[in-house]
């Protein structure tokens, strides 16, 4: 008897373990459902056919989504299963589609992340402490997965007029080149050839200027820099030769979002000895908020790409 009980303890025990299986595949991929719908939805509705991303994007999206998964699985690990889950699929979506680029996408995972985290954080307790207390929780919890898209759009339409607003950020960037000003100012004006090793965000994917070409000196003149994906046209707006040269950004046809512009760029020179003293300026326009996160990022790429010209400079100079 103790063997024929052990034998049907065991044979309840492998079905509840069955349940519980299949209760946790059941709820993840609920709860993954609703996590993509929800961060695409928000994506699109924000993205549109503007140029611009704020606060709903990388913050109210992400906290609704994770809010609303954890008010439907209810189980910590099921719930992080479906974050986890729900967050690769929709930037694998972002990416396939051509929507949004890696580095894109790599910069704004830390932010999405966190939003995510304290929306199911939030939703979690409001499940257990109110909704499960309720005398329907189950309609409770459905009027509020409704409200989740509402909510969105409101955000989004009140938040529309402030991030449509360009801000203007200067980057700036040196270096000493071993070099008179005078042979700088021409290697500066016309860059035949750039190449040789680049930095981290040029490998990962950002726009690799090739060469710049000058069509004539002075003020006036057009200045093209080719890019392995595009072009930035310039025109000469202070020719104080070999001292400041200064750039008007007319033309770009680098891929991506256009939520960042260049407006304009100059290059100052000063003789330190039998050196020259390189300054480059580059101010650019930008619809990507919150602010204090994006501007580190953005002067990352644009001082790569000076950090990327420099060492041309400087590989010129030192080979001649």
């Amino acid at each position: 008897m103790g063997r024929v009980a052990d034998i049907g303890s065991l044979a309840r025990f492998a079905r509840a373990v069955d349940t519980e299986r299949k209760n946790f595949i059941k709820g993840v991929l609920l709860g993954t459902v609703l996590g993509v719908l929800l961060q695409l939805g928000g994506y699109l509705l924000t993205r549109g056919a503007r140029t611009e991303f704020g606060w709903v994007m990388f913050i109210v999206v992400p906290f609704v989504s994770g809010f609303a998964v954890a008010a439907v699985v209810r189980r910590p690990k099921r719930i992080l299963a479906c974050c986890l889950t729900g967050g690769i699929i929709t930037f694998s979506i972002m990416l396939f589609t051509g929507w949004e680029g890696i580095i894109c996408c790599a910069m704004s995972l830390p932010l999405v992340a966190v939003g995510v985290a304290i929306g199911a954080f939030i939703g979690y307790q409001v499940r257990g402490r109110v909704i499960d207390k309720l005398p329907a929780p189950g309609k409770t919890t459905i009027v509020l997965l409704l409200i989740c898209p509402f909510l969105i759009a409101a955000a989004d339409r009140v938040e529309r007029p402030y991030r449509a607003v360009r801000q203007h950020e200067m980057f700036t960037t040196e270096t000493t080149i071993m070099a008179s000003a005078e042979r700088t100012w021409d290697l500066v004006a016309q860059m035949h050839k750039l190449d040789g090793p680049r930095p981290f965000l040029l490998r990962a994917g950002l726009p690799t200027p090739t060469r710049c070409e000058l069509d004539h000196a002075g003020v006036g003149g057009r200045r093209v820099c080719y890019f392995d994906s595009g072009i930035i046209a310039q025109e000469v707006t202070d020719w104080r030769r070999p001292s400041f040269m200064g750039l008007r950004v007319t033309e770009s046809t680098l891929p991506g979002r256009h939520w960042l512009t260049f407006i304009d760029a100059s290059y100052e020179l000063s003789a330190v000895g039998t050196q020259t003293r390189v300054v480059r300026h580059t101010t650019i326009g930008t619809r990507l908020y919150p602010r204090w996160y994006w501007r580190p990022f953005e002067r990352w790429g644009v001082t790569s790409e000076h950090e990327f010209v420099f060492s041309n400079l400087h590989r010129w100079t030192e080979t001649q």
